[in-house]
């Protein structure tokens, strides 16, 4: 399957669960890792929680060769934890921002 039909079918995906605000970013020849990056919102974090999982599930119907290295990144808690930098919206870094502001 081509990438802009992968890309399309993410984005009605989207619109079928009711995300709102999708939007493309075209990124060809200005990252390595991705052609697309597709944004989108929704109503309350169990609505987001729910379009990662729909929007996963539907992939690998699609793609087969996703693995769960790649899934993943879909998944809404991971991505969260992933961000352990200064000011990140990891877990461990919002307890640790909490901690300290509780100090003062």
């Amino acid at each position: 399957m081509k990438i802009i039909d992968i890309k399309k079918n993410i984005e009605k995906i989207l619109d079928n669960n009711k995300a709102t605000n999708i939007a493309s970013i075209n990124l060809k020849n200005k990252s390595y890792i991705a052609d697309y990056m597709i944004i989108a919102s929704g109503t309350s974090s169990r609505h987001l929680q729910a379009l990662s999982e729909i929007l996963v599930n539907e992939l690998k119907k699609i793609e087969p060769m996703l693995t769960s290295d790649v899934i993943k990144v879909f998944d809404l808690k991971y991505s969260v934890n992933s961000k352990k930098s200064f000011g990140g919206t990891s877990f461990a870094n919002i307890k640790k921002m909490i901690t300290k502001y509780k100090k003062n």
